[in-house]
C-alpha cells in the first residue's frame, strides 16, 4: 500500500498484471493460499471456501490499490485494508484492529 501511494504507475501496472498474466496469479496464488491455510491451522481464520477467500483478499487488495491510486491519499489505508480483510477472514474485530497496527517487518513503528 505505501508504495501504492508513493507510486502510482508502478501500481497500474501491478494491477494490470495481477488480472492478465496467468503466471503472476498463480505465483500469488501460492503464497495467499498457504497463508489462508496457516491461518486456519492456527484458529485465527474461519472461511466458508479457500477459493472465494483468496478471490476476496486479492479483490479487496487490488481495490484499496486502486482506490490510492485514483482517489489519492486515504489515511491508514494499509492498516484499514489490513483490517478489513482480516475480519472478512474471521478474526475478531479488536484482533484485527492490532494485528493491522503492528509494523511491518523493516517499518519504522
Amino acid at each position: 500500500m505505501n508504495k501504492a501511494r508513493i507510486e502510482p504507475d508502478w501500481t497500474r501496472a501491478l494491477i494490470t498484471v495481477v488480472r492478465y498474466a496467468e503466471g503472476m496469479r498463480s505465483t500469488l496464488a501460492t503464497y495467499l493460499r498457504a497463508d489462508l491455510q496457516a491461518g486456519r491451522r492456527q484458529g485465527d481464520f474461519h472461511y466458508a471456501h479457500e477459493e472465494m477467500a483468496m478471490s476476496m483478499v486479492i479483490s479487496a487488495t487490488l481495490g484499496a490499490m486502486n482506490l490510492l491510486v485514483e482517489d489519492g491519499e486515504v489515511e491508514h489505508a494499509d492498516r484499514i485494508a489490513a483490517e478489513m480483510v482480516l475480519q472478512a477472514l474471521g478474526v475478531p474485530p479488536e484482533k484485527a484492529r492490532r494485528i493491522a497496527g503492528l509494523s511491518l517487518p523493516g517499518e519504522a513503528s
